[in-house]
C-alpha cells in the first residue's frame, strides 16, 4: 500500500471553500479504482488546517489520482486559498491494523 499525507492550512476566510473543495475530492477518490482510503481531517484547534489521509494500492493508483482533472482544478485553487504551500509526505505502508476491508 502507498500512502499520501497532506497538510493544508488555509486563509481564515476561505477555509471553508478548502472544506468543501477537500469533500468533493474525497468523494472523486472514491470512484477511482486503485484508492483504499481517502479521509480529510480539520483541526479542532485551527479550524483553517487539514489532514488529508490518502491510502492506495500502490504508487501507480496515487499517481493516477493526482493527474486527475478534480485535483489538478483543486491544485490550481490553492495559491489562493492557503497560507503556505501544501505539506505533502509519500509513504510505504510497513505495517498496518484495521484495513482488512480496504484491502480485501
Amino acid at each position: 500500500m502507498f500512502l499520501l499525507l497532506a497538510e493544508l492550512n488555509a486563509h481564515p476566510a476561505a477555509a471553508n471553500e478548502l472544506g468543501s473543495i477537500l469533500c468533493e475530492l474525497a468523494s472523486a477518490a472514491h470512484r477511482e479504482p486503485g484508492n483504499l482510503v481517502y479521509a480529510v481531517h480539520r483541526a479542532l484547534e485551527t479550524p483553517g488546517n487539514f489532514v488529508v489521509y490518502e491510502l492506495y494500492k500502490d504508487r501507480s493508483a496515487c499517481d493516477a489520482h493526482l493527474a486527475s482533472t478534480p485535483v489538478q482544478q483543486a491544485l490550481a485553487k490553492f495559491d489562493v486559498l492557503l497560507t503556505v504551500p501544501p505539506r505533502i509526505m509519500f509513504c510505504d505502508t510497513i505495517a498496518a491494523k484495521g484495513l482488512a476491508d480496504a484491502v480485501a
